[in-house]
């Protein structure tokens, strides 16, 4: 009973830590000083990978939380913002093995198979990238994947953009 209880208290700890939100990678220039950056707009022809709906909600939840952070929102900027995504699956590589296996006298055989744990999921990978109006300089750049969820209503994917930019400007602008 001991042994039932450790292993099914084992798959649902595997259950519960592969579960998870947006997960952030960031890079940045470490000789600019984030301090001259205070204003900030979109390049006007971006190739997002998104549909207008969609655009339109990931440059909604940018200015949102960059305004609540004190940035201003102006025609001529500090800086300014491209972003773009790319779809893709994880396959699930968790499994169960079983086995099968008997014997009589001196011969014994088994059979085993392993059974894998759920489906692959899909997954939207954003990019944000901020860079210098001036120059048009890179000096910061987030990815961020995070779990799509298939046929979500308007407000879920409101939601779900809310999250990546919650997610990747979480550290911005980073520690000097």
């Amino acid at each position: 009973m001991k042994r039932l209880f450790a292993f099914a208290s084992f798959i649902f700890l595997m259950l519960l830590t592969s579960c998870g939100g947006p997960k952030a990678y960031f890079d940045y220039d470490q000789n600019i000083s984030f301090n001259q950056f205070q204003s900030f707009n979109f390049y006007p022809e971006m190739d997002s990978g998104l549909n207008q709906l969609d655009e339109e909600r990931l440059k909604k939840a940018l200015t949102v939380k960059l305004q609540e952070e004190g940035y201003t929102l102006t025609e001529i900027p500090d800086f300014k913002i491209n972003f773009y995504t790319e779809i893709f699956k994880k396959q699930n590589n968790n499994t169960i093995g079983i086995g099968v296996g008997g014997g009589a006298g001196a011969v014994g055989g088994g059979v085993s198979s392993g059974v894998p744990l759920g489906t692959s999921k899909v997954y939207m990978s954003v990019t944000l990238e901020f860079a210098n109006a001036i120059d048009n300089e890179l000096y910061w750049q987030a990815v961020v994947e995070h779990k799509i969820k298939e046929n979500a209503t308007p407000e879920e994917r409101m939601l779900f953009f809310t999250e990546i930019v919650n997610e990747a400007l979480e550290n911005y602008p980073p520690e000097e």
